[in-house]
């Protein structure tokens, strides 16, 4: 079986180039698939024909062949059974499509690389037809594969009846891909042509990076005040901390009174806060990748999965981050203590898109609208050149603590010795490769 899939990839790749098809998946949109003609012809093939049926086909075609090259009467007599097969299969494939109803479960996001369970619960209806069943997915994007190729199979059910069953999805690629819904077919009774029934929907699936949690970061963090507190971002008015209560001064907002203390003492009594300081951090991803190349998508992914990770470190250690990140879109996320959560980060994260423009200047505006609140800020880098390091030091010179990561296979451009004054950090695939636990 790896044999003749090798033998299959090699031919594919220096003879066709033709992407792998099943029946699960959505047509690519290649220049090989635009005519509607050679896609209703796949269709026909890849899902409306059973294995046996298109073993069956080839042979009505030799079949025709023959009759056609020969004068004998006789050499049409197996193209008319043929024809008469393919006639009562067609029939019954309008007659026995499966009268079930289907209800899938399965989580909204999993991380690239892993298995996503989907659970199908198939309830027999007013006639649920005989032989072997199955529940595929429908339009899948070629993205993802499906664990096993064939579906789930569904044992026969009467009315009344139903099933759970159980495939798996293993998305290779981070990302937001659409989910058209399911398909129950079987090739009752004759084993030739499947008959199906649809179950559309309209679900989206998000693909996060994949990352290893780190384990320790060294930052150089510092509280610093927050006006408005949490409730900044999560609701309206101010978050104190409430430490006591003293007597009115003037001046004192009516709002903080204590009147049951008021009344106590018998004279004013106000309440008392102080407000509240937090860690906070930013993350900064760089989306610059001028020109498109395997290398390069190749880093890139592995900087998204560096930002996920330490979104993820500093989400467990309680203190603020802000994701910053162009490309082609400004994303701009303060999650932490309350606010939003590590999936809403990891969310935008399958998202970003690499960007062939500089995205500093649209990047450094949301920075420095923050920057007087933000202790440290970390610099995820594909490279290191000029233009990224006038970014970080322009950070420096605000007052912030600035740490530079670069993500890349190779050399960068600069050596950040020559140009920068702490250690600048250079992992490639074979750091990735070991796992990144601490930074």
């Amino acid at each position: 079986m790896l044999a003749r899939s090798t033998i299959y990839d090699t031919l594919n790749q220096n003879l066709f180039d033709v992407p792998r098809l099943s029946p699960a998946h959505e047509l690519p949109d290649t220049s090989l698939f635009r005519s509607k003609t050679l896609r209703w012809l796949w269709g026909l093939w890849a899902r409306r024909l059973s294995s046996g049926g298109r073993y069956f086909l080839l042979a009505t075609g030799l079949f025709f062949g023959y009759g056609t090259t020969s004068l004998e009467f006789q050499a049409f007599v197996p193209l008319a059974y043929a024809f008469v097969v393919w006639l009562f299969a067609a029939l019954a494939m309008l007659w026995e499509k499966p009268r079930v109803t289907l209800t899938a479960t399965h989580a909204p996001r999993i991380a690239a690389g892993e298995e996503l369970n989907v659970e199908i619960e198939v309830a027999g209806g007013s006639r649920s037809g005989g032989g072997e069943s199955a529940v595929i997915p429908h339009r899948l994007p070629s993205e993802i594969e499906v664990v096993p190729a064939t579906g789930a199979p569904i044992p026969p059910l009467k009315i009344g009846q139903s099933a759970r069953v159980t495939f798996r999805l293993k998305p290779e690629t981070r990302g937001v891909y659409a989910l058209h819904g399911y398909r129950v077919e079987t090739d009752f009774p004759f084993g030739l042509v499947n008959a199906s029934r649809v179950f559309g929907s309209e679900e989206s699936l998000v693909v996060y990076p994949k990352f290893d949690p780190l384990d320790r970061m060294d930052l150089s963090m510092g509280r610093r005040y927050q006006p408005g507190g949490m409730a900044f971002v999560s609701s309206r008015g101010e978050s104190v901390e409430y430490i006591g209560n003293r007597d009115y001064r003037e001046g004192d907002a009516v709002r903080d009174i204590d009147w049951r203390a008021t009344a106590r003492l018998n004279r004013p009594i106000v309440r008392e806060y102080r407000e509240e300081y937090f860690l906070r951090a930013a993350v900064i991803l760089d989306t610059h990748v001028p020109q498109i190349s395997p290398e390069k998508c190749a880093d890139f992914e592995r900087a998204v999965s560096l930002c996920a990770a330490c979104g993820d470190y500093m989400n467990r250690a309680d203190y603020l981050v802000d994701i910053l990140t162009a490309g082609p879109d400004l994303h701009h996320l303060t999650a932490g203590r309350g606010l939003a959560s590590l999936d809403q980060m990891l969310d935008i994260l399958a998202r970003v898109e690499s960007n062939s423009q500089s995205p500093w200047e649209v990047l450094w505006p949301a920075v420095a609208e923050n920057l007087e609140r933000i202790t440290s800020v970390i610099c995820i880098f594909l490279d290191w050149d000029d233009e990224r390091r006038a970014f970080a030091t322009q950070l420096l010179e605000e007052g912030a603590a600035v740490k530079c990561v670069v993500v890349r296979d190779g050399d960068p451009t600069l050596d950040p010795k020559d140009s920068w004054p702490s250690e600048v950090p250079i992992l490639g695939r074979a750091e990735f490769e070991n796992g990144v636990r601490q930074l």
